[in-house]
């Protein structure tokens, strides 16, 4: 019995019970350790705080950054098809008013040669037949290239026909409806003429 209640005596007295092992200087220590374990741990939460925040933030600019790179990049490609399409609508224009202008240039190559003021008056009526279908393909095809509204989109050339403020008198058509008319007008006088000249000629013979 009195070994038991001595042994509920050392139960109830720490110091003796725990053989000296909670002494104040192992109890400043074990503070000490907490107080480290918790600056520990929290500057372990803090940095993974920190890292879970710059993750997050990278997320953030991946995705503002990915959804940029696909705006401006189905903006440049949208950009890029229609200028193809520009270039080749150019490329297209281009060749046609190459075209033309070559059509024009032999047109005023064939008239510039034509010089009727040195046409000899016996051969005239036979070059003016010569010539007028040349004339009339010439005035059709400047017509034709200069006609109604602009079809073309990136020059203004055939915007301002030449000619119409230089020379406002100047009727293509009345013109060879004049000089048809003249043709066929002074083709009797000529014929009368030469009538005329053969038989004098013959006369003068005799």
């Amino acid at each position: 019995m009195k070994q038991a209640a001595a042994y509920r005596q050392m139960e109830l007295n720490p110091r003796i019970a725990d053989g000296e092992m909670h002494s104040p200087e192992q109890m400043r220590q074990q503070v000490e350790q907490a107080r480290q374990q918790a600056e520990f741990y929290e500057a372990q939460r803090l940095q993974w705080e920190a890292q879970r925040r710059e993750l997050e933030e990278s997320n953030e600019r991946k995705v503002l950054f990915n959804d940029s790179l696909n705006e401006i990049g189905m903006k440049l490609h949208n950009a890029v098809r229609r200028i193809e399409k520009e270039l080749e609508s150019m490329d297209r224009e281009q060749a046609e008013v190459a075209q033309i202008n070559e059509c024009l240039k032999r047109h005023l190559q064939i008239l510039s040669s034509m010089q009727p003021q040195n046409w000899s008056t016996e051969g005239f009526n036979d070059r003016l037949r010569e010539a007028m279908p040349k004339l009339d393909r010439a005035i059709n095809d400047f017509e034709e290239a200069y006609a109604g509204p602009p079809r073309y989109r990136h020059t203004e050339i055939f915007r301002h026909k030449p000619g119409v403020n230089e020379r406002q008198g100047i009727n293509w058509a009345g013109l060879r409806g004049e000089l048809a008319r003249g043709f066929f007008f002074h083709l009797p006088l000529f014929i009368l003429l030469l009538l005329v000249w053969g038989a004098y000629a013959l006369i003068s013979r005799i």
